[in-house]
């Protein structure tokens, strides 16, 4: 089984998996972390949309490296033979650039990026991350899986965007992982599986990791087997 990350490094627990291998998508182009980010890297994968030069200020990896994405055959086929597709949304906020959404780090004044200045930066609204959500289900063939950021705590902004997304995604039949919850009904030790030191929590310990790939594997094996009639 081929699986695309389209996230951050939080699904790198998918990576070194018996039987399954990961495209170089999350590699080679872009951790994107809202909606219409997400989007931009599989329209890019599929059709090419972008030009090499607007690469350089919409894709993490072109951001960093200063080089730009080039679309060929290759990419094309690495990313539509994926079987699964673990679709990471953790922000509401969005960077605009005109028509394009760039990744949140060409914003950051370390990085040069020449449009950083013409960057709109919002947040977005419910109906807006539903609408993006029904468009990524179609890109992907309904071949995904979506799953929010670590959610400690019932409030704040980071709990209402993983309410949102449970709810949109029940309602629009695509499976969902809210990570913290699957855990501990894995009786996994919340307190060992994320890392401390921070104001908000961003990332998991190595036992985290090794928890939530096996939640992962366990969902990406229903999306496969979906596919396969075998369900």
């Amino acid at each position: 089984m081929k699986i695309t990350i389209l996230g951050s490094c939080r699904q790198d627990s998918l990576y070194n998996s018996v039987g399954y291998t990961c495209s170089r998508i999350h590699t080679d182009i872009s951790f994107p972390h809202y909606s219409k980010d997400i989007l931009e890297v599989i329209r890019f994968c599929k059709y090419g949309h972008l030009t090499e030069e607007q690469t350089l200020f919409t894709f993490m990896l072109a951001i960093q490296n200063k080089k730009p994405i080039i679309f060929n055959e290759e990419l094309k086929s690495d990313f539509e033979s994926s079987d699964v597709f673990f679709v990471e949304i953790a922000s509401k906020i969005a960077y605009q650039y005109g028509n394009i959404y760039v990744h949140h780090i060409a914003e950051q004044p370390m990085y040069g990026v020449s449009i950083r200045d013409k960057i709109i930066q919002r947040k977005q609204d419910k109906n807006e991350i539903e609408e993006d959500l029904v468009s990524i289900k179609r890109e992907l063939d309904g071949k995904l899986v979506v799953v929010s950021h670590i959610v400690t705590y019932e409030r704040g902004e980071r709990y209402v965007l993983s309410q949102w997304l449970e709810e949109l995604c029940a309602k629009h039949s695509i499976l969902f992982i809210n990570p913290v919850r699957e855990l501990k009904l894995k009786g996994c030790d919340i307190d060992k599986a994320l890392e401390k030191g921070e104001p908000v929590t961003h990332h998991y310990t190595k036992y985290g990791h090794k928890m939530i790939k096996d939640i992962y594997i366990e969902f990406a094996n229903m999306v496969d087997n979906v596919a396969q009639g075998t369900s």
